[in-house]
């Protein structure tokens, strides 16, 4: 039993196995008479032996898959010691365990900081510059257990037996009994977190750069990332994990590009990513795949691989999916704009069920929309109109009003200008938003004369624009009413 509550282990401490050698005369390593001294001046701080702190005592070599046990020590640790060198800057198992607990933090209700204080510790074994520290130890205070005395100097990991360890060694004691201290006991009442929850699923290294990135503005906009599978990197074990992931997201986010990822242990064909977007695709849960704009699918070389990104391009799935071929520098905004859209439907009353239409037009258009209003009557789809004049601006208090009555809205964009469209649209949006009303997407109902349905000025930031182009005939097409009536009545 640790010291807190809520986790297995209270420290992780992460180091390369370099720094462990012993050299000629020593029964023990620097690190583990460290791991030694460190655990007997917490239990002496804290009054209690309970603080237990996970090291690694085996030696990985590079033929070694990363261990679950570590992975599972790491994710049950509520600190991370990260003993810096540069052993372990050039180690990909320390860089693994530093990226798993920065994850696995923040999929966690805490996130990554208790109050002001940070979880991840910055131990220089060496006076490493901080432009070579890692990107997770960014902004962190290091804490210098090395006897450079000036900074042009690397300097070599502090003697044991030196005043100047032992003072280093008590700040250090110190600054982690503040934040034991700090964290939430089982006692305190915690409120639930009713934080949005985006799942993201793994990605090839290709792609490792704009997920970090996208996570990170993610999080500044409140969101809860979950990003911490694999491991269990096992097939069975890893399925179960994610399965559980996803029972806990509101959103599940993928990433493809040409290239499929890592193996999957024990399958040669089937690759993380793949893996985990199939577990996806079979929940119930909203979804956003997003490819590079520029990705062309016939230059995929895994045949397997090639046909998973073309069947989900060809739209083979019958769940609420968003398929993006974007830019990277709009992925958190697309996302966001979905997420948004999840959290107005959640907000839906009970009578929802109940199908009503906002019709927004102009007096000009005003014919057509009492033909919709027709079809959608004997659909039993509540229609409500709202003719207007030349000023888009004016009577938006009715405007508003009819919106708080209603499940979708409609734009009529006929014998107006796009501006003129742009600007109710606008409007409505900002009412919908300030008043956290159950509308997610917008129509607008193309009509004579004829317009492109690619007009950028129709575009909403928040709110999804679906756009029916029925401007090239001078009635309603029937086809494009059904589309239109099929949409309206599947977002029910």
């Amino acid at each position: 039993m640790a010291y807190l509550d809520n986790f297995d282990f209270d420290i992780f401490i992460s180091y390369s196995h370099i720094d462990n050698e012993r050299k000629s005369g020593q029964a023990l390593g620097w690190i583990e008479q460290f791991y030694n001294d460190l655990t007997v001046s917490l239990w002496q701080s804290i009054g209690t032996k309970d603080v237990k702190i996970w090291w690694d005592d085996k030696r990985l070599d590079g033929g070694v898959m990363f261990d679950d046990a570590i992975a599972d020590g790491i994710k049950k640790s509520a600190i991370i010691l990260c003993l810096n060198s540069p052993a372990y800057l050039k180690s990909k198992y320390c860089k693994k365990e530093m990226e798993l607990f920065t994850s696995s933090a923040q999929s966690h209700p805490l996130g990554l900081k208790v109050g002001k204080h940070s979880r991840l510790f910055n131990v220089l074994l060496y006076n490493l510059p901080f432009t070579s520290w890692p990107a997770e130890l960014s902004g962190t205070t290091g804490f210098p257990f090395h006897d450079a005395e000036d900074k042009d100097d690397r300097g070599h990991p502090l003697d044991l037996q030196t005043p100047r360890f032992r003072q280093q060694l008590q700040d250090l004691t110190d600054s982690l009994v503040t934040l034991l201290e700090a964290f939430p006991k089982k006692s305190e009442e915690v409120e639930e977190d009713d934080t949005f929850t985006i799942f993201f699923g793994d990605v090839p290294d290709s792609l490792r750069t704009i997920r970090k990135r996208t996570i990170t503005e993610l999080q500044k906009s409140g969101y809860r990332i979950i990003s911490d599978v694999p491991p269990p990197y096992e097939a069975a074990e890893h399925e179960d994990v994610v399965n559980d992931r996803i029972g806990q997201s509101d959103l599940l986010v993928n990433l493809f590009d040409q290239f499929p990822g890592r193996e999957v242990d024990g399958d040669e064909i089937t690759w993380y990513p793949q893996k985990q977007g199939k577990i996806c695709l079979s929940s119930d849960k909203p979804q956003l795949i997003w490819v590079p704009g520029d990705l062309d699918i016939s230059e995929i070389e895994e045949e397997s691989y090639k046909a998973f990104i073309t069947k989900i391009e060809e739209g083979d799935y019958p769940k609420e999916i968003d398929f993006i071929r974007g830019i990277k520098s709009e992925l958190p905004g697309q996302i966001i704009g979905m997420a948004e859209q999840i959290k107005l439907k959640a907000k839906r009353p009970a009578s929802g069920n109940k199908v009503s239409v906002l019709l927004d037009t102009h007096y000009n258009d005003q014919l057509y929309a009492l033909e919709l209003c027709k079809n959608l009557l004997e659909n039993d789809i509540q229609p409500f109109i709202n003719p207007q004049e030349d000023d888009p601006k004016k009577n938006i208090n009715i405007l508003e009003d009819r919106i708080s009555q209603v499940n979708n809205l409609v734009f009529f964009y006929g014998k107006v200008s796009g501006e003129w469209v742009s600007e109710r649209m606008k409007a409505a949006r900002q009412y919908i938003v300030s008043n956290d009303y159950p509308i997610e997407q917008f129509y607008v109902y193309m009509l004579p004369p004829r317009k492109d349905p690619d007009d950028k000025m129709l575009q909403q930031r928040f709110i999804k624009v679906k756009v029916l182009n029925n401007s090239d005939k001078p009635s309603l097409d029937s086809l494009t009413l059904n589309q239109f009536l099929q949409n309206i009545k599947a977002a029910v």
